[in-house]
């Protein structure tokens, strides 16, 4: 009797899972093929897919084995009940498609579809819990280890942010922005769901930002702050990883650190994308382990899938990490698929679950190669920069170090997992464009693997004389690069500095910053900035203040935001409605003005007094900054004429008439 009641109500919890799973994939399917194929087609197709997956959990007595993964049954009930209750409550499917009027909008399909996001995260989070019950133990390491690269990571932030006076912008100031207002808001359901919903379509979501504005919230939101944030919370992780990737060597994981010091300089710059490196670490950590192969391959593909959902470019990071894997099975270990099975398997089912909108607008309907054309500077730069972050000493010692070790039967597997990551990505890469400092961070894990498994475990000082050079080296004052295009030659050491950067113009910016706050002290005022170089750009501005902690005013003049890189960023109209125009003189552009009409064609005119440039009237201040630059001050005269507003839309289409829609007058605007 008691067998038959397991049995029906084993039936009974196929019965309510059926739907909720078929309604899941009917919204993932619409995302893909809405408006492609009849909404009968989709939904037949999503119940097949239910009835497929769902038999392939029984067959394979899904349930039993992810019910187990401690002994104590509360804590499995627990944990599952709160995946579940996450998932349900923030599944983002429908923020994933606009279903307005469609039969899939009705409110039964949107709670089962509900249902079914958090009966997969459920299982998600049981099967990783599970794994990682395997894994106990692996980031096991020496005590007094982490306890010096800790306090080693935050002298060396205390130096960095001690020497600094200078201004971040871009990407060194973006999530730091971003945090700073998360820290702002009122945490709650619905700034947890809008970060969520910001990793569907956002290069840039904000996911790195939260755990860096919950420090804010206590301590403010100062550059310090952000910094000693992103070193605790970020680096620190990735340098633990280092030291799990060097268990058997003594002290392996502070000589891994100063063998690879861009780690935490790019840190220091500001980049949140330290967080992407340490997954990646910690994936290799977790794949070439000899744990169980199955729970290797499940939380290794999570962390790989973790990589690119926190930031985009690490996808090559993912992708080149499994190519690795498959070449590494069909060389060395072809009777034993089970890792690499698990690892693909994760990878898909979190990829589908967490990164389903970035997979098809970004991956599979992109064209990256052209969209960031500006960006290719050719491999020299990229030699420049793989010389300037690594050296060029440590790239030839582990060339020649992994050559020798594909000699030996037991370094033989991790050299050419190395080899085979570093050589796919690179190329996948630079198909598409120039490495920037921050893109470096993709090579880490398999160099930090290559330098465990050949260099590590030599006899004698080499490895720790190349980690003291290394490591050294960045504290020796220097000349720095403001870009690329200035590293003359390839440096044998990291040739960064852990100094901050100090900008001797700061003044003259505090200047600007007041007489342009000071246009609108009788009535509000608009003004956009046509600049775009390391020295004057618009963040210049409108991070100037936050960078040397000090109060903004109470009011002062909104500066606007226009496009700068072409083919990426149309022509922003309402630069034509600004009152005031701030136009660096000679034109400033960071990618040369041939990947930068966009701005670079109006700068010109308004410095000339041609064409829509006759609409302004220069005012008499000026301001000297750095590099020789000149910033002036224009307000607008009149209104742009029609002629104007073609000028400007003629030019452009004519340099490139695939994407005229980005500079085409919009109908909004009348002359």
């Amino acid at each position: 009797m008691t067998q038959r009641k397991t049995s029906a109500a084993r039936w009974l919890a196929r019965a309510a899972v059926f739907p909720c799973l078929g309604s899941w994939i009917l919204a993932r399917l619409w995302i893909a093929l809405g408006g492609v194929l009849p909404g009968k087609l989709l939904g037949g197709a999503a119940l097949a897919l239910s009835g497929l997956f769902l038999g392939l959990a029984v067959r394979f007595r899904l349930a039993e084995r992810l019910l187990r993964p401690w002994d104590a049954g509360w804590k499995n009930a627990l944990a599952g009940a709160i995946a579940f209750w996450a998932g349900a409550a923030f599944d983002l499917s429908y923020a994933m498609l606009d279903p307005a009027g469609l039969l899939i909008d009705a409110l039964p399909f949107r709670f089962l579809c509900h249902l079914g996001n958090g009966l997969l995260f459920a299982a998600l989070v049981l099967a990783l819990l599970r794994a990682g019950r395997d894994l106990a133990g692996l980031g096991r390491v020496n005590v007094r280890q982490m306890l010096l690269l800790f306090l080693a990571l935050n002298a060396v932030t205390a130096v960095y942010v001690l020497s600094s006076r200078t201004v971040y912008v871009w990407d060194n100031a973006g999530y730091w922005a971003v945090a700073r207002t998360l820290a702002d808001q009122p945490f709650g359901p619905a700034q947890l769901r809008g970060i969520l919903e910001s990793t569907i379509s956002l290069d840039y979501n904000y996911l790195l930002a939260l755990p860096v504005s919950w420090v804010m919230r206590l301590l403010g939101g100062s550059r310090a702050v952000f910094l000693f944030s992103v070193a605790n919370l970020y680096i620190l992780p990735g340098l633990w990883g280092l030291a799990a990737l060097a268990p058997e060597k003594p002290w392996g994981g502070l000589l891994l650190a100063g063998l690879f010091p861009m780690l935490t300089y790019v840190g220091l710059v500001g980049y949140v994308d330290v967080a992407s490196a340490a997954l990646g670490i910690w994936a290799v950590a977790v794949y070439r382990s000899e744990r169980p192969a199955v729970s290797r391959g499940l939380v290794s593909g999570a962390l790989l899938v973790g990589t690119f959902l926190l930031r985009r470019y690490f996808f090559f990071f993912a992708a080149s990490f499994g190519v690795a894997a498959l070449v590494c099975k069909l060389l060395f270990q072809r009777k034993r698929w089970a890792d690499f099975g698990a690892l693909f398997a994760s990878s898909a089912f979190c990829a589908l679950f967490c990164t389903y909108r970035f997979l098809l607008d970004k991956v599979l309907g992109t064209n990256y190669s052209d969209l960031y054309s500006a960006y290719d500077l050719g491999l020299r730069s990229d030699l420049l920069l793989f010389c300037r972050y690594f050296g060029w000493v440590l790239l030839a010692v582990l060339a020649l170090l992994a050559a020798a070790g594909l000699t030996r039967k037991e370094t033989r597997p991790a050299v050419a997992f190395s080899l085979v990551q570093l050589a796919v990505c690179f190329l996948a890469f630079v198909s598409i464009q120039s490495h920037g400092q921050q893109h470096l961070l993709l090579y880490l894990p398999a160099l930090a693997l290559l330098a465990s498994s050949s260099l590590l475990s030599r006899p004698g000082p080499l490895p720790a004389l190349l980690a003291a050079a290394a490591f050294g080296f960045c504290f020796v004052p220097k000349a720095q690069p403001a870009s690329i295009c200035e590293i003359a030659s390839p440096d044998p050491l990291p040739s960064f500095q852990f100094y901050g950067p100090r900008r001797s113009d700061i003044d003259q910016l505090l200047a600007l910053a007041d007489a342009v706050d000071g246009l609108s002290a009788e009535e509000p005022h608009t003004a956009a900035v046509l600049a775009s170089s390391f020295t004057f750009n618009s963040e210049t501005l409108t991070s100037l203040r936050a960078s040397l902690s000090l109060p903004e005013p109470e009011t002062g003049t909104v500066v606007q935001y226009h496009g700068t890189v072409d083919k990426r960023d149309a022509f922003n109209w309402n630069t034509a409605q600004a009152d005031y125009l701030i136009v660096g003189d000679p034109v400033q552009t960071h990618l040369g003005e041939e990947n930068q009409q966009v701005m670079a064609l109006l700068a010109h005119d308004v410095l000339e007094g041609i064409g829509p440039g006759t609409a302004y009237e220069a005012l008499p201040e000026t301001f000297s900054l750095e590099n020789g630059v000149t910033v002036r001050l224009y307000r607008r005269t009149r209104a742009w004429t029609a002629e104007d507003y073609c000028s400007i839309s003629d030019r452009l289409t004519a340099l490139y008439p695939d994407y005229a829609g980005l500079y085409a007058v919009p109908a909004w605007i009348v002359p």
